[in-house]
């Protein structure tokens, strides 16, 4: 590896760090993590995946912005739920629970996305187990703000 590559990856860490998933991270685990994973560049208007796929990888938005996006199962309207930004996880139930994607999440403009996949993941552990912990720590802090937000709204509406 050249010096060239050595500061891309040093400067990737930083960025990456700047990230809530990121936070608890040391830049070792950060690397680890880089090491099995993709940054995806994704165009305004990209399907990053639909409702219904059956892929189980993990996103993060390192810059741009995403639709989140589903079906209304009795009028067949479309249904957004949010937008999300930089530093924000999708992706995390399906990678979780294995099972099929629960909405389409599209950009709405240009965009770039760390990509982790649950065979990532299932490396990271069996290799460097206190890394996955601490990046599924984070997972869990992101996933429990989620769910704090909604309770928020559910007690603010009735």
């Amino acid at each position: 590896m050249d010096e060239a590559q050595k500061q891309a990856i040093i400067q990737k860490i930083q960025e990456l760090r700047e990230l809530r998933l990121f936070f608890n991270l040391t830049d070792r685990d950060i690397f680890e993590v880089m090491r099995r994973s993709d940054i995806i560049d994704v165009p305004k208007g990209a399907i990053v995946f639909k409702e219904g796929d059956t892929d189980q990888s993990l996103y993060v938005i390192i810059k741009g912005e995403f639709e989140v996006t589903t079906n209304s199962p009795v009028t067949g309207d479309l249904i957004r739920f949010s937008c999300a930004g930089q530093g924000l996880v999708f992706g995390e139930m399906a990678f979780l629970d294995k099972q099929p994607r629960s909405a389409t999440i599209t950009a709405t403009e240009e965009s770039e996305v760390f990509g982790f996949t649950r065979e990532d993941y299932e490396d990271l552990l069996s290799q460097h187990p206190g890394s996955a912990a601490r990046l599924m720590m984070g997972v869990a802090e992101i996933l429990s703000r989620r769910l704090r937000g909604v309770d928020q709204r559910l007690k603010h509406s009735t």
